[in-house]
């Protein structure tokens, strides 16, 4: 073998080297992608399955001696497993829209 075809031969085994390297990273590259749609749609997955069980309407009024004890409906709405949906301004305060979600499959 002479010069030329050791210098050639030499050459593609430092490209077949970078390609296989490129294609490691493109597979890492790949896999986290994989994974973290995968993550995603899991989630998905989950929320589709929920189930709204009760729906609650709590009005918040902004003046000084009611706003309390619409923060506390609200509040005591939130630790009872509610979930804020929406709320509307008023020209008095807000409306909260709040959501209580169950599992589909129960009926309770």
């Amino acid at each position: 073998m002479n010069d030329i075809e050791k210098s050639i031969d030499s050459e593609i085994s430092k490209l077949n080297d970078k390609i296989d390297k490129i294609t490691e990273e493109i597979n890492a590259e790949f896999k986290s992608a994989k994974d973290e749609f995968s993550k995603h749609l899991q989630e998905v997955e989950k929320e589709r399955d929920r189930k709204m069980k009760e729906i609650k309407y709590i009005g918040v009024e902004f003046e000084p001696t009611d706003v309390k004890k619409g923060e506390e409906e609200v509040n005591a709405a939130l630790k009872a497993g509610f979930e804020p949906i929406r709320d509307f301004q008023t020209p008095k305060g807000i409306v909260m829209v709040l959501g209580l979600w169950g599992d589909p499959k129960r009926t309770n």
